[in-house]
């Protein structure tokens, strides 16, 4: 009998020309996790794809035809990241939605939240300090790319337009009032840096969206969220004790889980010749913590809503208290 998720992945590839001669698909499994897109390894009897899906109800409001276009357009840039091959934009797929077929890479995403894998990137940085050299060195690649290959449709958004954004999300979504967020909007929004640092923004830089094989990464994973804009919102982003696997208290002491914060800012200066200013990290710090409470928030909603039966979503109020624990301590109240 034929798998119909199969014959989604290989009329795909052909229409794209994509299809190697005589190739078969075999095979379609899901991988574990996936909030906003799903994740499946295709086999065919000569190679392995991933298949990434836009599922119905998905945390995030992405375009998953412009990360498809976004991949394909930094391609050969020296950014460590897959290339793509094949997209399906119909929402009436065997898959539940639109996906699109890429190549597959061997590694892992390391748990920022696990023990084993917070010990392993700290010997990582304490030896060779392989990942940590892949992640600034692709971070400042990322950073320092030209914005004009870009596909249209990328948003363009200066920092008022980001803190609105959020901030929008917050209203539309919260189900309570929150002082200690609402405050925090504020604040921000009376920090905006007067020379912006206009540049690529992955939006969600972090070891979790890694492939890591070895001592190096072999990959930079989920592109939903970029934009043209300030990119220091990638640093503050990886500043964030969040990013170094805190939900009530901070475990590694490391950015990031990958590197002592002084060495890692100091290589990145050196391979753009941008020196942040400490009170403009705290700033984006802030703001990075804002979109995550986004995300929670609308994640709570969405289940309260009866819009998910998704478990994960409701769960999410727990990562609440932590990121706002941090507001607090960055408005140094």
């Amino acid at each position: 009998m034929s798998d119909a998720r199969a014959d989604a992945v290989r009329d795909a590839l052909q229409a794209a020309g994509r299809l190697l001669d005589g190739e078969q698909v075999i095979a379609v499994d899901q991988l574990a996790g996936g909030w906003s897109r799903h994740s499946y390894v295709a086999t065919t009897d000569r190679r392995r794809l991933v298949v990434r899906v836009r599922p119905g109800g998905a945390l995030l409001d992405t375009d998953l035809a412009l990360e498809f276009h976004v991949y394909r357009a930094l391609e050969d840039t020296g950014i460590t990241m897959p290339r793509v091959h094949a997209l399906q934009e119909d929402p009436g797929t065997a898959f539940g939605g639109p996906f699109f077929v890429m190549e597959h890479v061997e590694g892992e995403a390391p748990n920022m939240y696990g023990r084993a894998d917070q010990a392993r990137l700290a010997a990582d940085y304490a030896g060779p300090r392989g990942i940590a050299n892949d992640m600034v060195e692709n971070l400042a690649r990322v950073h320092l790319s030209d914005t004009a290959r870009l596909p249209q449709g990328v948003p363009v958004m200066g920092f008022a337009d980001v803190v609105a954004r959020w901030r929008t999300v917050y209203e539309e979504k919260r189900l309570v009032r929150d002082p200690i967020v609402e405050e925090a909007y504020d604040w921000v929004a009376a920090r905006e840096p007067t020379e912006p640092w206009t540049g690529l923004v992955h939006g969600d830089y972090r070891i979790g969206n890694m492939l890591v094989a070895g001592d190096r990464v072999r990959a930079i994973l989920d592109w939903e969220l970029v934009y043209v804009g300030d990119a220091r919102f990638d640093l503050g982003y990886l500043t964030m004790a969040r990013a170094a696997g805190k939900h009530l208290r901070a475990h590694s002491p490391l950015m990031g889980c990958i590197a002592e914060q002084e060495w890692f800012l100091g290589r990145y200066a050196e391979l753009t010749g941008r020196h942040v200013d400490p009170e403009d990290l705290k700033t984006f710090e802030m703001l990075a913590a804002m979109m995550l409470l986004a995300t929670q928030f609308t994640a709570v909603w969405m289940y309260d809503r009866g819009h998910t039966t998704d478990f994960r979503m409701a769960w999410s109020r727990f990562s609440l208290a932590g990121l706002r624990q941090d507001m607090a301590r960055l408005m140094a109240w």
